[in-house]
């Protein structure tokens, strides 16, 4: 496939439709440092302004930035995926289910305008350098809040911020203070015209 020609030599792919799964496991490499298997993708990957059917970056340890700008992707899988640097998620739609049950990250995390049509799952999620969630909307339902509250209270609106974020009333923790986190409950009016 030739996307993966150009991302395995660290170029962008732009203006592109790619039809099937989008399965970035042949860009996956072993690498020895002190007798551990390093294994993983060892260029950036960055997709603008594509149509992907699918993407799979699942179990997937990313050592460079990974990068969706202006995307649409129907089933997105980042389940147990570790980003080392960063994760850069903007203006994008997701219209099925977002499996990111497991993602680890060190470095920041940054989603921006983006639209979760499909419930999208965060369990177990590992957050250890800054997240940003500016202007986000999960319409089809999340457990991002839940999982937040729960596992890493103090980490909510320090470690992980949100502005103008959009969450169904059911997705939201009883008692999370919404308007200091930057949360707007979704009503039935913000759902529609949210496919893009």
């Amino acid at each position: 496939m030739q996307v993966l020609q150009y991302l395995s030599i660290g170029e962008s792919i732009q203006d592109t439709r790619v039809t099937g799964l989008l399965d970035l496991d042949p860009l996956v490499v072993s690498r020895w440092l002190c007798g551990e298997d390093m294994r993983g993708i060892y260029q950036p990957v960055v997709l603008r302004h594509c149509i992907l059917d699918g993407l799979d970056l699942e179990g997937r340890t990313c050592y460079e930035m990974v990068e969706l700008v202006d995307c649409t992707v129907s089933t997105a899988h980042f389940k147990q995926a570790y980003f080392y640097s960063s994760l850069l998620i903007e203006a994008c739609i997701f219209g099925g289910d977002f499996e990111g049950r497991g993602i680890q990250s060190d470095g920041r995390v940054v989603v921006h305008n983006t639209i979760f049509n499909g419930w999208a799952d965060f369990s177990g999620i590992h957050l250890r350098g800054r997240a940003d969630l500016v202007n986000v909307s999960f319409s089809g339902g999340t457990n991002l809040l839940h999982v937040l509250a729960n596992g890493s209270h103090k980490s909510l609106g320090r470690d992980v911020q949100f502005s103008g974020c959009r969450f169904r009333a059911a997705d939201v923790p009883a008692g999370l203070d919404v308007a200091r986190l930057g949360i707007t409950p979704l009503g039935q009016g913000d759902l529609s015209g949210l496919e893009g």
